[in-house]
């Protein structure tokens, strides 16, 4: 599966959450529509709850192709985490979003997309690592994304979105530290196996 099949399938995905009937009945209704995006839903909140989203997208999106190309069982099993998570923090964002009368995003941002692509040309130990330290480098940025926003916003709905999300980001952050030192441990191991049997090998 290539980097487009995937953001493809995880934008159809994003996009196939059906309305409920009573928003969908709401969206008919200019005025509705008009209350929903003035009730305290700022240009700011619109922003984050697009950001949110777009960062839910790639981390499916790199989960996906972590099944596939992670040397690791414990990067493929990190990556299979991430796309069950993210998976249903996507659906309630999005659901949110159309409650709001907010377009949700059809694929990751620019540079989400540009890491995307770097991971796609790597494999083995290489993929494992980068694929880590971009978890841990999203994660980080979404951790603090999510609680300016619950600190900033007006609105107690995207506040109570982002709150229920947060302990999931953080474990989702704390999780690929402990794998991104774990595997520092293992490349630094084998180095030092490896100079041990080439300074056996002088010796003889």
């Amino acid at each position: 599966m290539t980097l487009k099949t995937v953001l493809a399938a995880v934008a159809a995905f994003a996009l196939s959450f059906p309305l409920h009937a009573q928003d969908k009945e709401k969206a008919k209704d200019p005025a509705a529509k008009s209350a929903r995006k003035d009730a305290g839903f700022s240009k700011q909140d619109r922003q984050a709850l697009e950001r949110l989203a777009q960062a839910d997208m790639a981390e499916i999106a790199a989960g996906k192709l972590a099944q596939q190309k992670a040397s690791s069982p414990e990067v493929k099993k990190y990556g299979e985490h991430m796309v069950q998570e993210h998976t249903k923090m996507l659906q309630e964002g999005t659901q949110l979003a159309q409650k709001k009368g907010v377009q949700p995003p059809r694929e990751p941002g620019k540079k989400h997309q540009s890491a995307m692509k770097k991971l796609e040309g790597l494999s083995g130990e290489e993929f494992d690592r980068q694929y880590i330290s971009q978890m841990v480098k999203d994660h980080d940025e979404v951790m603090k994304l999510a609680q300016k926003t619950a600190k900033d916003t007006k609105d107690p709905e995207l506040k109570a979105h982002v709150e229920k999300g947060s302990p999931h980001i953080k474990e989702h952050l704390e999780q690929a530290r402990k794998i991104q030192a774990s595997l520092g441990a293992s490349a630094g191991a084998g180095k030092g196996a490896a100079k041990s049997a080439g300074k056996s090998e002088a010796a003889k």
